[in-house]
């Protein structure tokens, strides 16, 4: 079934009518008559009777017709019942309102099971359980109860009804944009965010979307609608749970556990979603990304104001997130200084300098000036405009009105997108308004602002990018669900994999990971294995430099946790003794964890010079967005500073470059204190081979390299690590 008939439903059954004004039951069926709602609705009460204009039926069982949708406004162990009704009666699809499921705990978690089996048995798409509804403003179907609420092309995809209403009183309070659809995901016991975001991608109604996301039961899913959606409507996100305790607060509120934030955030940079931390800039950023033209590819920001701190202040923001300013040419700033007079300030930002005071028609003639300038790909208007008329004359409205009007004409005429930052938003102006009916943005807080301004243009540097590249493969075409059952379900087939699992190991040795990557591409130095203290003294004997020693274990993969690495073995009897002091740490280690015991040895190889920079490079099986490619920052301290890039696989060369560039370990391999600078290729080349593994055999739940030494022309990696799925096969390791 498609979601058409949740969404558009030309028929509504209540289900738990109420005559109590109080219960949702009743709020609901008022809400359908009050919002012009054009299908029939239908209402169940087991006591009969009549309610606001509507015979009520006993049971479902009296519908006269399959009806597209249910509305269940009844207590939570009613639901799979009554799902199960719906199924038998034909019911497309029904709205779960009741908490009391997976939030609430062991019981609840049992109910939600039997209510995914119910809807899944029946054919009954399922919304929810725990939600505020779901509403289509422009169809009149308002199952939430919403008032007041605009009509426009806003999708709204949220897990809190709180935030739901608080960004539909915003949207409708302070702009000229309206709400399409509007869906509370509640548990997703079958209706995902995924789903829900490709259906608004198709929508017509629907110009863009918010989505507020707490818990996401299949992240892949979530990404590939929003790489589809993204290439022809601006998507943007703000995720709670993104700390330790409130992922914690998440889970106990809705009963969908996410992944990581890193990774998740990862993903949707690279699915073209737009991510904001602040509740105060979903509705401006999406605003402006829906009603303003994207900056064309390489263009960058103008400013232009009244006042100087302003200005400084808007580079500071925009040098922070990154933004580009644009260079303006000499052509440009030539006209500005005819036009602003010798007291401006015509490099970008540009600073009008008190010419607005008696004359507000100079930003229009400035904005002229810039709109033709190629270099500029979007422009913020910073200060006081829309204000002059209040704080200088009465009339200066007029001319200020009839600027507002010539701003949006220029730059809609260049095919560039305008954003004004005014002091004045929270009075009633003229020329403010008369920018807010063509829909340029105005907005009070720079900051949000320059954030604002920042988005318009990146999103037009990333539709010249999608445009021009040709992906090899979609990152996130498959769920991991179903991926489990294609690309990462191929037999396993490698020994090392087949050794571990006939003993029941989840862990690799050394050996074994690097024998399993090294089939991937990955390229190790020779290494020796040492089996007694004998054995080392002898073989450091014959190696012409000093040399290392490495715990070689089948359970313990942390070697240096262990005190399983010596370095700088010079001697016989350092060998020997360092050998011994290895295999007594491990048996120590072992013991005091309770890991199996086993015979350890050690793997020798030649010490290597200093290299330029150590790196860290890992792929991990994420259980909600499949396989992740990490690289970072190497060597012991890692998880201290964290420096590091994600990326969900499978990804090209180009992509790992670029994972490279946002690292601050980037700055070694350009070459610094004297330094060579570093050929990038063999990095990526390991990283690749490293996802490979994933990729490759669905065993391989992680896969990482730590350290990476880096030279000038080759890497080589020091240290291999290797962990299985718990069970043979992606599935078992995503339940």
């Amino acid at each position: 079934m498609t979601l058409a008939r949740i969404f558009e439903p030309r028929s509504i059954v209540v289900v738990g009518a109420s005559t109590d004004p109080g219960k949702r039951g009743h709020q609901i069926l008022r809400a359908l008559g009050k919002s012009g709602y054009a299908g029939k609705v239908y209402a169940v009460n087991p006591a009969g009777g009549t309610l606001l204009g509507h015979t009520l039926l006993r049971s479902l069982d009296e519908l006269p017709e399959a009806v597209d949708l249910a509305v269940l406004c009844t207590p939570a162990a009613t639901a799979p019942g009554l799902v199960r009704a719906c199924g038998e009666r034909g019911v497309g699809g029904a709205v779960v309102l009741a908490v009391g499921f997976g939030e609430s705990g062991p019981e609840g978690a049992r109910l939600e099971a039997e209510l995914a089996a119910a809807g899944r048995n029946s054919g009954v798409r399922v919304v929810g359980p725990n939600t505020s509804g779901l509403l289509n403003l422009l169809r009149g179907v308002n199952l939430i109860g919403a008032r007041g609420v605009r009509p426009g092309g806003i999708g709204l995809l949220v897990q809190s009804g709180n935030i739901a209403l608080g960004l539909m009183n915003e949207i409708t309070r302070r702009s000229t944009l309206g709400i399409s659809i509007c869906c509370g995901l509640g548990n997703e016991v079958d209706v995902g965010f995924g789903e829900v975001l490709e259906f608004l991608g198709g929508h017509d109604g629907t110009t863009g979307v918010i989505a507020h996301v707490e818990g996401c039961k299949d992240g892949r899913a979530l990404l590939s609608a929003a790489r589809a959606v993204t290439r022809h409507k601006p998507v943007v996100v703000v995720k709670s749970g993104r700390t330790a305790l409130g992922a914690e607060a998440a889970t106990s509120h809705t009963g969908a556990v996410a992944g990581p934030y890193d990774r998740l955030r990862a993903g949707l940079a690279q699915a073209g979603v737009v991510e904001v931390v602040r509740t105060d800039e979903l509705s401006h950023i999406a605003e402006t990304l829906v009603s303003q033209v994207p900056g064309p590819a390489g263009g960058g920001i103008a400013i232009l104001s009244d006042g100087g701190g302003q200005n400084t202040l808007a580079v500071d923001f925009l040098t922070e997130l990154g933004a580009p300013l644009a260079e303006l040419g000499e052509a440009t700033m030539s006209t500005l200084r005819g036009r602003l007079g010798p007291a401006a300030a015509v490099r970008n930002p540009v600073d009008v300098a008190g010419a607005a005071d008696s004359d507000p028609g100079v930003f229009p003639r400035a904005l002229k000036a810039l709109a033709a300038d190629p270099a500029v790909g979007v422009a913020l208007v910073v200060g006081l405009f829309g204000g002059y008329g209040i704080r200088f004359s009465d009339q200066l409205a007029r001319v200020e009105t009839a600027a507002a009007d010539d701003m949006a004409a220029t730059m809609r005429a260049a095919g560039k997108g305008l954003i004004v930052q005014s002091l004045y938003t929270a009075m009633e102006s003229a020329p403010l308004d008369a920018l807010r009916r063509v829909g340029v943005p105005v907005i009070e807080s720079l900051e949000v602002a320059c954030r604002a301004v920042a988005e318009l243009q990146r999103r037009g540097d990333r539709r010249a990018r999608a445009e021009s590249r040709q992906d090899p493969a979609d990152p996130f075409a498959d769920s991991p669900r179903v991926a489990a059952k294609s690309l990462f379900m191929a037999p396993t087939d490698h020994h090392s994999i087949i050794a571990a699992r006939s003993e029941g190991r989840t862990t690799l040795s050394e050996l074994e990971a690097r024998d399993v990557l090294g089939d991937c591409g990955l390229a190790f130095e020779p290494a020796e294995i040492i089996r007694s203290g004998e054995e080392a003294a002898e073989k450091a004997v014959r190696a012409p430099h000093s040399v290392a020693l490495k715990l070689l274990s089948k359970h313990i993969t942390h070697k240096s946790d262990a005190r399983g690495v010596v370095l700088d073995i010079l001697t016989p009897e350092e060998a020997r003794t360092a050998f011994e002091r290895i295999v007594a740490s491990a048996r120590s280690y072992a013991r005091v964890r309770g890991l199996p015991t086993e015979r350890y040895a050690a793997l020798a190889s030649p010490m290597l010079s200093n290299p330029i920079a150590e790196f860290l490079i890992g792929a991990y099986r994420d259980s909600q967005l499949g396989p992740v490619l990490t690289i970072g920052a190497g060597g012991v301290w890692v998880e201290v500073f964290r420096d590091v890039a994600h990326r969900v696989l499978p990804v090209d060369d180009a992509e790992i470059a670029s994972m490279l560039s946002e690292l601050k370990a980037n700055a070694l391999l350009a070459g610094t204190r004297g330094r060579p600078a570093v050929r990038t290729g063999p990095i990526v080349s390991a990283a690749s081979a490293i996802a490979q593994s994933l990729l490759q055999w669905g065993d391989v739940a992680e896969a990482e390299v730590n350290p990476l030494f880096v030279y000038e022309d080759r890497v080589v990696p020091i240290d291999a690590r290797v962990v299985l799925t718990r069970e043979r096969g992606t599935a078992a390791a995503l339940e």
